[in-house]
């Protein structure tokens, strides 16, 4: 079953040292396996690039299904594959969407993380609305019935193929986009590890999926914990941000690696308390910025 509706966040910015996702695009689809060899050299999140579609500048056309909203400012978008035909990826990976054109005709592309699961001839982009984004706003104007063009499926944020103990994701905000994927393949696996999901958010009204969460809890081996860092009288939850979280946890954690995903400067001080507490960043952190 499709994940229900959520969001994406409209920017992503390249984090410092690490290549871009323009860079990534280049390498993938324009200059070959020897730039896509090159691109895995610096980037944590490329131990298993053999198991990744090669995209070689791969268009495909899409159909929108459905646009409903499903959060402040949220909106899933439900695009079939037109002609019909299972898009084969990684829970993780993202497209890049044609949406519009520079003055010189080059086109206008933005990316976004795949919300959906793989082998299916349907996907789902969560996408915020963005005020003065040239992707949001091109997005909120399209109808079901209009067409989506895209590149893809890119990008080395994807699970390890084995995980030697626990794994730990941490997101904030739209950037639990491709975690539920990423859940479902893990939860799917025949590994014995714990799985522990941070969210972080500042509102009750910036939460969704929390009907999936909770059927996903069933499943022993994953705990889920959501954090709210506002003022609200009625969240009987977890209060502050997840960062002292998942630092005070770390010495229950056995062997752990660390999917980070969304604000940047969530994934920044993630990362410094982790390494000032001994975890290897090139062996045990992957991440992914959304926004900063």
């Amino acid at each position: 079953m499709l994940p229900s509706p959520c969001t994406l966040s409209e920017a992503r910015r390249s984090r410092r040292g690490n290549p871009s996702k323009s860079a990534l695009r280049q390498a993938q689809g324009e200059r070959g396996v020897a730039a896509v060899n090159e691109y895995k050299k610096c980037c944590t999140e490329a131990e298993h690039p053999a198991t990744l579609a090669f995209v070689a500048s791969n268009v495909h056309r899409a159909i929108v299904v459905e646009k409903r909203l499903c959060a402040a400012d949220i909106f899933v978008f439900t695009l079939a594959l037109d002609p019909p035909a299972p898009l084969a990826f990684r829970p993780g990976q993202f497209i890049s969407v044609r949406v519009g054109e520079e003055p010189n005709g080059s086109a206008i592309l933005r990316s976004y993380s795949l919300a959906s699961s793989p082998g299916r001839s349907e996907i789902q982009l969560l996408v915020k609305r963005v005020e003065a984004g040239s992707g949001s706003a091109w997005f909120m104007n399209l109808a079901v019935g209009e067409t989506v063009t895209f590149t893809g499926p890119m990008g080395f944020f994807v699970l390890d193929l084995q995980h030697p103990g626990d794994i730990v994701f941490a997101a904030t905000g739209v950037g639990i986009a491709p975690v539920l994927p990423m859940l479902d393949e893990a939860l799917g696996r025949n590994e014995s590890g714990r799985i522990v999901l941070y969210w972080g958010n500042r509102y009750q009204r910036d939460l969704f999926w929390q009907r999936e969460l909770d059927a996903r809890i069933n499943n022993p081996r994953l705990q889920v914990r959501r954090f709210l860092s506002s003022d609200d009288p009625t969240w009987t939850g977890e209060r502050g941000r997840i960062t002292s979280a998942i630092a005070a946890d770390l010495a229950s954690l056995l062997q752990p690696t660390f999917y980070l995903v969304g604000n940047g400067g969530m994934i920044r001080d993630v990362k410094q308390e982790l390494v000032a507490r001994g975890v290897d960043r090139k062996r045990q952190i992957r991440n992914e910025v959304f926004f900063e």
